[in-house]
């Protein structure tokens, strides 16, 4: 590993021993490639060997994209490396609690952040509550957040979500525009699917 991360991993198919790897580290390099297996195995419906508590494959990489605009700006963040090194510790977080720890020491190291950066730290308590829910994805269709599963197939049995989801024969939809704050409904959506995978009921 630390021999690839030196002289980079090169073409997957060819003779040339290099790469971008070095740009992202060999850590994050393996994860985005271990995500495009995953989802070309999906495409062939090839079943993933891992479960989740759900019973569903347990996906590593959960598509997540939400209307917000997300990012490090360079006036907050001049360092090019600094920044590509701040992605790769973002990349690494597991925990809602790593995720404020790294925000709270952005605070300490560059200020007060820009909006974009509040939202880049929020999709990625987004990001791992989804991967702990099982979901596939978690997108915007029709101007709802739509969250879908693998398969396409909802659990049989879900906690009371409030009157502002729908269960669909496909997935689980909620209309955001109309929601005066839709970031704190989604975070109750998605904590109240983990509550029951965590129990069980």
């Amino acid at each position: 590993m630390r021999d690839l991360e030196i002289r980079g991993t090169g073409d997957i198919l060819g003779t040339r021993q290099h790469g971008h790897v070095e740009a992202v580290g060999f850590y994050l390099y393996t994860r985005l490639l271990a995500e495009a297996v995953k989802r070309l195995q999906l495409g062939q419906d090839i079943p993933a060997p891992i479960l989740s508590s759900t019973g569903y494959p347990s996906f590593s990489f959960v598509n997540v994209d939400l209307p917000m605009a997300i990012s490090l700006p360079v006036d907050y963040v001049p360092d090019k490396n600094v920044r590509l090194g701040l992605y790769r510790r973002m990349a690494d977080l597991r925990t809602l609690e790593e995720v404020e720890a790294l925000k709270e020491e952005f605070i300490d190291r560059f200020g007060s952040p820009p909006e974009t950066v509040y939202n880049l730290f929020y999709q990625l308590k987004i990001k791992l509550l989804s991967e702990k829910d099982g979901l596939s994805s978690l997108t915007v269709e029709n101007g709802q957040l739509v969250m879908r599963f693998p398969g396409d197939e909802i659990p049989t049995s879900l906690p009371d979500l409030g009157p502002k989801v729908r269960i669909g024969k496909t997935a689980l939809w909620m209309p955001y525009r109309s929601l005066l704050n839709w970031q704190n409904e989604l975070l109750n959506v998605l904590l109240a699917l983990q509550s029951k995978n965590e129990t069980g009921i």
